[in-house]
């Protein structure tokens, strides 16, 4: 349930003066005159909420990622395989089209791409990286689908405007940003980011740590293990089979759940605001658990003794020794917490 807020804005305009005042008027820097702007207040509702702030970065289109020219880049066959340095970086941009990764044990790239006769694969390759694109003589090519296969030690980077994107087995960090496109990574290590304004984000199987960014569309991870940042604007946060010291996990419309570890010292903070949030946690677990909710209810599997109970919207309570920090909230939803 969203709340819209009406701000309005009273000018103080100078009174009219005398001819003289207004000839020295006209001889001012209008650039320095002050308007005095009266903003009235605003009613909040007595509420210690966490309220989710968003700061997205919208990926840019960075089709021509560097500043070498043409001469650099060679044309390459639809069906190539070639020698790389099994550590060096691997970057695609496409304009449209889909992405496909997979890794194996060799130092080597498998490239296959479909595209039109119009359209042509280019690459750049040195010791440190591997970039490829497609063109065409007018604009950008109209959909050029890749399949590439990989060296598992090899950084990836990539990047789509009408794409979906699918990584399988990569071991040392991936990016991956798409305008319009879902994202879909599997069996992956390292440091990762993933960005999408328009698609659904799915992890499954992975160790390291993980930031995911996105306007619309759902987020879905299963079985991770390493820090993890998650934020979507529209769309819900599915995290099963976590084991990390440091979660955050948020949403402005859909719901959040969680499943997975309380460690001892962990952070987690799990926040809604038009949506539900559900916690599985160990029966075992020591935590310190805060819950606010402005227009839900609280609802939990086991007893518990509440401290510092606000109208059942915002308390806190103690499970063992109390060492993790749990914070659970939502403005307009249900906070169910249940037990493993």
């Amino acid at each position: 349930m969203y709340t819209e807020l009406l701000l309005g804005a009273v000018l103080v305009v100078a009174s009219p003066q005398e001819p003289q005042e207004k000839q020295e008027a006209r001889d001012l820097d209008w650039g320095r005159v002050m308007v005095e702007v009266e903003i009235p207040a605003i009613e909040i509702p007595e509420l210690d909420i966490y309220i989710p702030g968003f700061d997205f970065y919208v990926p840019s289109y960075r089709y021509d990622w560097d500043d070498r020219g043409d001469e650099a880049y060679q044309e390459m066959d639809t069906d190539t395989t070639f020698e790389v340095n099994p550590n060096a970086l691997l970057s695609i941009r496409n304009h449209a089209g889909e992405i496909i990764i997979r890794a194996w044990d060799r130092s080597q790239v498998r490239l296959e791409a479909s595209h039109s006769s119009a359209d042509k694969v280019k690459f750049f390759q040195s010791e440190s990286a591997v970039k490829i694109k497609s063109e065409t003589r007018h604009g950008h090519p109209d959909v050029v689908d890749y399949e590439l296969t990989i060296p598992r030690t090899m950084a990836v980077d990539l990047w789509g405007f009408q794409s979906d994107i699918s990584v399988d087995g990569v071991r040392n960090g991936l990016q991956v940003e798409t305008m319009s496109g879902d994202i879909e990574l599997r069996d992956v290590e390292g440091e990762i980011s993933l960005r999408s304004v328009e698609g659904d984000i799915q992890v499954m199987r992975g160790k390291g740590s993980l930031e995911i960014n996105c306007i619309e569309g759902e987020i879905s991870i299963l079985e991770f293990e390493g820090e993890l940042y998650a934020e979507s604007i529209d769309g819900d946060i599915v995290l099963e089979g976590i084991s990390s010291d440091k979660i955050e996990a948020k949403t402005v419309d859909g719901d959040v759940s969680y499943d997975g570890s309380i460690n001892d010292g962990g952070r987690y903070r799990l926040t809604t605001h038009d949506g539900d949030v559900m916690v599985t946690m160990p029966t075992n677990a020591n935590a310190t658990v805060s819950v606010a909710t402005f227009d839900g209810e609280f609802m939990a599997e086991f007893p518990i003794q509440l401290e510092g109970a606000e109208a059942n919207r915002r308390f806190n309570f103690v499970l063992g020794d109390g060492s993790a920090k749990v914070e659970l909230h939502s403005f307009d939803g249900d906070i169910q917490l249940m037990q493993r």
